[in-house]
């Protein structure tokens, strides 16, 4: 292998914190420097590697999420020849389905991206209570809501909002073929897309923090007035859970999202992964760097820090009692309620747009009915390729 430096290209914010060790430790034992060549937010990222995968940039390693994975896969180099080298046989099936375009393993899957709902206990109606429909979830949130705390609250602007409207649609669809949305005639009344914006809407008038729509919450803001007690429910991600402090977890419980109209659940998840360019100048430098990423160690720092690891050989930290019942709920999820987010040329531009499509009629410009005719083309294609499989997964890891 070459002493030249290796070059990576890198997603910003908390899920990639804890990467700058594991670049440590690769030096350390090769001797070779990384240098992190860039650096930004999930979009900035992909329109980076827009120019400067075919504009003859080198990387040897660059991170990417399956949502814009299609729009990179011919500048990559296939994982399936080093999977032996950096231990494949440990990994996820569904997490490689997942990173999988046309058959051909295109990235290294690093953690599964799946929201749970986040709920503090003394806004319940009781002890006991599960989210037994959407429409169920609503009803707590607005007997939740008050002067001090919202009932219920969502990212409501870019890729975030359209996930959440995914989901709901997903779930609200009249018409299903076992867990999979049908979407029936193009008509989005009977796809769940109108239900989905009006039950959107009406927590917005309801339940939701005054400033969530007109300043577009993002993911971080959502988490933050969760474990501040601003709001009483979320849907959270699991790269926020590592910063939830033990005095929120003793106050607060979890649960799966709730079923929809046929009892199926949807959640809109992906992975972030590791890619090698196609024209990277020493592969096996790469492939090496590639197996300290996605070795045990490092996998066990990203599980620290609330992710879900995609290595069996690594289970969810259970240092507080509610972290084995977030561990075996995230499982279920993975297992059963996958809407996996879509690998597609140009899918982020998209999302932007049926975003700001949704967004209007959170804001009142727009009507429900005309918002959600215009986002049903981006729906449609959205829902339209459900992953299935008929493996029968590994139990949930006990602590």
């Amino acid at each position: 292998m070459s002493a030249r430096p290796l070059r990576v290209a890198l997603i910003s914010g908390p899920a990639y914190d804890q990467v700058d060790a594991a670049l440590a430790a690769y030096t350390a034992e090769h001797g070779i420097k990384v240098e992190v060549a860039f650096r930004g937010d999930e979009f900035a990222l992909k329109t980076h590697l827009d120019d400067a995968l075919p504009g003859g940039e080198r990387y040897d390693i660059v991170s990417t999420h399956t949502k814009y994975l299609s729009s990179h896969a011919a500048w990559f180099q296939p994982i399936d020849p080093w999977l032996d080298f950096v231990e494949g046989g440990t990994f996820h099936p569904t997490a490689l389905d997942l990173c999988r375009i046309d058959g051909r393993l295109v990235c290294l899957p690093r953690n599964v991206d799946a929201r749970l709902l986040m709920a503090w206990t003394d806004a319940l109606p009781s002890p006991d209570w599960q989210p037994a429909s959407w429409s169920d979830l609503a009803n707590v949130a607005r007997s939740a809501a008050n002067d001090t705390r919202a009932g219920f609250a969502f990212p409501t602007r870019g890729p975030d909002l359209w996930a959440t409207y995914c989901e709901l649609a997903a779930a609200l669809g009249e018409k299903t073929v076992g867990s999979a949305p049908h979407l029936t005639a193009g008509n989005p009344e009977m796809d769940g897309g109108r239900p989905a914006l009006a039950w959107l809407v009406d927590v917005v008038q309801a339940a939701a923090p005054r400033s969530m729509v007109p300043t577009g919450w993002c993911a971080d803001e959502v988490s933050a007035a969760f474990v501040a007690g601003e709001v009483a429910m979320v849907g959270d991600w699991p790269v926020y859970w590592g910063g939830y402090p033990s005095h929120v977890k003793d106050r607060i419980t979890v649960f799966r999202s709730p079923p929809g109209v046929d009892g199926g659940r949807s959640v809109v998840a992906g992975c972030h992964g590791w890619a090698i360019p196609a024209d990277a100048r020493d592969p096996l430098a790469s492939a090496t760097l590639l197996r300290r990423l996605s070795s045990a160690s490092a996998a066990h720092a990203d599980a620290v820090a609330g992710m879900v690891p995609v290595r069996l050989d690594v289970a969810m930290p259970a240092d507080h009692p509610l972290d084995f019942r977030r561990a075996n709920l995230l499982q279920l999820t993975i297992v059963d309620d996958l809407l996996p987010a879509p690998s597609s040329p140009g899918t982020l531009p998209q999302e932007e747009e049926a975003a700001n499509t949704i967004r209007s009629a959170l804001l009142g410009e727009r009507s429900i009915a005309d918002a959600a005719l215009a986002a049903h083309p981006h729906l449609a294609r959205r829902l339209e390729c459900p992953i299935t499989s008929d493996r029968e997964e590994p139990p949930a890891t006990q602590p």
